[in-house]
């Protein structure tokens, strides 16, 4: 189970990869921005010539709306299309409806969500709950949501209780390049 979940993370990190692959970006003599094809044209050119703000209009228009359902199906896939029912046997759909039902029965009994902890391991590789000073393992002992509690103990504590305050908006950064 556990390779077929490491196989099932490797496809979904390779499908969340960036578009554009910044390995074939490079500076052109006249200032602007090359970027290398993987293979050339028909007509023999291998590389792209952009400005800066060319290229971000080009990645920009990559960056899907927000909320908005990031695969697309099309032809007998498409949620509309006529010969999408044939796709599925029928005889499967009673089976299949079963099991929907007793998955969703695993899925009360534990929780439908990744904890904190797992995701900051999966995201950096680091175990929250691994001690640095004795190797063994830690564990929570409780979560505060109550206001006024975290605000006590972090008074008795002498931590600062309030949030810091945001540093006022700033224009975007200036970059050489652009």
């Amino acid at each position: 189970m556990a390779v077929c979940r490491c196989r099932l993370e490797r496809l979904c990190r390779y499908g969340a990869r960036g578009a554009l692959a910044l390995e074939r970006l490079s500076r052109a003599e006249d200032g602007r921005i090359a970027y290398r094809m993987k293979r050339p044209l028909p007509d023999g050119t291998t590389h792209l010539l952009f400005t800066g703000l060319e290229l971000l209009r080009r990645v920009a228009s990559l960056v899907p709306p927000p909320r908005a359902n990031l695969t697309r199906f099309h032809g007998v896939f498409a949620p509309g299309a006529r010969l999408r029912p044939f796709l599925v046997p029928q005889e499967e759909e009673a089976s299949a409806r079963l099991e929907v039902a007793a998955r969703k029965e695993r899925m009360k009994e534990r929780t439908p969500r990744v904890d904190w902890a797992e995701l900051l391991r999966r995201t950096f590789n680091l175990d929250i709950f691994a001690c640095a000073r004795c190797g063994g393992r830690r564990r929570v002992l409780a979560y505060l949501t109550a206001r006024r509690a975290v605000r006590s103990i972090l008074e008795h504590l002498g931590l600062a209780w309030q949030p810091p305050r945001r540093a006022p908006a700033q224009g975007p950064p200036r970059s050489s390049w652009c």
